[in-house]
């Protein structure tokens, strides 16, 4: 594990903070995807469930406010998301949310093995992990047998996003996610990470968890970043969703801002 690394991206993400879920909350674009990945998780009928990358703990004070959910634990890179998170839990009073700070590689130590039976990731969390092969493993670890995990990708091959650029003679901003080190979205804050191909993915999970489902996210429609190019609830918008949705049933599945993925540990009992 690099902690120099780790040190960063939780620097990156003290700094954002107090803003986040202000922000998050005013974007239609992250809201719908985000309902979408709770749909696919719920599917998998939770009880015991783990987070990694909670930020200020959405998802996770969301699925605890759900009668059939036990205990939500969390990991994050971020001690003052860890912060929030803890005031949320001591406000419910019931004992469901459990916020701890650390990395991906390190859950087997902090939540301990076959603790839960969910595992869920959203918006890019493992974008940020140092190894994902190592990651896969320890995920494998803390799984109950027939335990499940929904993970999302910030996606290395957004066509639309290479096309546009090229369009705009900004090849730099092109090819950006496809270099080995990718500075994020913002254009003043850099954060290395790495946007995983398809096959990097699943090739890193293959050895430890079984693939059962894949998803791609706007791919027609405009990224949370182009928010404005489709209003909320506009016919555009609509539209477009409903062409994502369609595209999925083809080999270009996996050609917009995020990819989904759902592994499962096979129950050998």
């Amino acid at each position: 594990m690099n902690q120099r690394y780790n040190d960063v991206v939780a620097d990156y993400y003290d700094f954002e903070a107090d803003s986040f879920e202000k922000r998050a909350g005013e974007n239609h674009v992250l809201m719908t995807l985000r309902d979408s990945f709770r749909e696919i998780t719920l599917s998998r009928n939770p009880r015991k469930m783990l987070e990694i990358g909670y930020g200020p703990g959405l998802d996770m004070t969301w699925f605890a406010d759900r009668d059939e959910v036990e205990i939500v634990h969390g990991v994050d890179i971020s001690p003052k998301f860890q912060s929030i998170v803890l005031r949320k839990s001591q406000e419910r009073k019931d004992n469901k949310l459990f916020p701890r700070v650390g990395s991906a590689e390190e859950i087997r130590k902090i939540i301990g093995r076959s603790s839960v039976d969910t595992i869920f990731v959203y918006f890019g969390a493992l974008n940020t992990v140092s190894d994902l092969g190592l990651v896969a493993k320890e995920f494998s670890k803390v799984l109950k047998p027939g335990g499940t995990a929904t993970l999302t990708f910030v996606n290395r091959w957004y066509l639309f996003d290479i096309l546009w650029n090229i369009l705009l003679l900004r090849p730099k901003m092109a090819f950006a996610r496809l270099r080995s080190v990718w500075s994020g979205y913002s254009p003043t804050r850099s954060l290395p990470s790495h946007c995983p191909s398809a096959r990097e993915v699943i090739g890193a999970f293959r050895p430890h968890l079984r693939i059962v489902e894949r998803r791609g996210y706007c791919i027609f429609h405009p990224a949370w970043y182009r928010k404005h190019w489709a209003p909320h609830g506009s016919m555009r918008s609509r539209c477009l969703y409903f062409l994502d949705r369609m595209i999925q049933f083809t080999p270009f599945w996996n050609i917009g801002e995020y990819s989904l993925y759902v592994f499962e540990l096979p129950d050998n009992g």
